[in-house]
């Protein structure tokens, strides 16, 4: 037999936070990553990322907004889930708190962040590497999303192993790319072996990215490692590779052979997306990938360069979404 409330009876206020397991692979280990608490309580303790969620807000998007915040990486980059609640009475000493956990999975390919490159760097190697990165975390199917070269690897990857993929976001490539936009790329990363501090980096990616609304150092030290030195440089294999070796216009190609035919083969559904400015996938370029995948859909992401996710966060969110929504993942 269950109480019935009356009608304007009041209860006790309780705030609900979310809370993010975040998971990646570094020199062959699984790490969690932890923050150190800036305010208090408990300030100056190691916590998981996380913060309450706003009056206007769904768990899901409130765990993507502080993702974004406290790691600088945007969530079309990584798995998120609902893992479990917790709500142990007087466990937060400023109010009663119900958490919701999450649990991020953000592995990153060889020879990028801390994980250790592979003698091989073409996209078949790489792809090579994906499968017993899932078996390793019990993850037989997910939906890839994959941006520049990690969408030419999710790709790769689908069109040899299918059972693996439910779909796959591709941002902003494509079989076909440009060699202006391609070789601007290549510029930018070889062309300072270091920089002096992050500072300095967010200046030279300003620059590089002019339409980019906000250039943040502090999320630049996911993609720069601190050397002995007091140096900084790219954690990127690729740039130090690209550094010692010439690159000729059209070196692309080698990368992406074969990938119009691999296009054709695919199961299952793909959202091709592009950045409206982009100079590395054009509109032509775009067509033509999703018209040779099966079961495709393309679309734009407005005021957005070859970086769709970090120029415009919010509709590449969007978008991922509605589209994973739409293949029922």
């Amino acid at each position: 037999m269950t109480k019935s409330h009356k009608a304007g009876e009041s209860h006790p206020p309780f705030a609900v936070a979310v809370d993010l397991v975040v998971l990646t692979v570094r020199l062959d280990g699984c790490c969690g990553l932890v923050i150190e608490r800036g305010v208090a309580p408990f300030e100056g303790r190691l916590a998981l990322p996380g913060g309450f969620v706003r009056i206007d807000e769904d768990l899901d998007v409130a765990a993507a907004r502080e993702l974004r915040e406290e790691t600088g990486v945007p969530i079309d980059r990584m798995h998120l889930e609902q893992l479990a609640s917790y709500g142990t009475p007087n466990r937060d000493p400023r109010m009663r708190v119900v958490s919701v956990a999450y649990l991020v999975f953000a592995p990153d390919l060889p020879g990028h962040g801390d994980t250790d490159p592979i003698d091989e760097m073409d996209r078949r190697s790489l792809a090579a590497t994906i499968p017993p990165l899932l078996d390793q975390f019990g993850i037989e199917r997910a939906a890839f999303v994959g941006a520049s070269l990690g969408g030419i690897v999710s790709l790769t990857l689908a069109a040899d192993r299918p059972d693996l993929f439910a779909s796959i976001t591709l941002i902003d490539i494509g079989h076909r790319l440009e060699d202006e936009g391609v070789n601007r790329i290549i510029d930018f990363m070889t062309r300072h072996e270091s920089f002096a501090s992050p500072e300095e980096a967010a200046v030279e990616v300003a620059e590089y990215l002019p339409h980019r609304r906000q250039v943040n150092a502090d999320n630049l030290r996911r993609n720069l490692r601190e050397r002995p030195d007091g140096r900084w440089e790219w954690k990127h294999m690729f740039a130090r590779r690209l550094r010692g070796a010439s690159a000729p216009v059209g070196g692309w190609r080698e990368l992406v052979a074969g990938m119009g035919e691999e296009a054709k083969t695919l199961t299952c559904p793909v959202l091709v997306l592009r950045g409206a400015a982009s100079d590395v996938l054009s509109n032509e370029g775009a067509e033509e990938i999703a018209a040779l995948i099966p079961d495709a859909r393309l679309a734009t992401v407005g005021s957005a360069g070859h970086h769709a996710a970090g120029d415009n966060p919010e509709t590449t969110v969007d978008l991922v979404r509605g589209f994973l929504a739409e293949t029922g993942w």
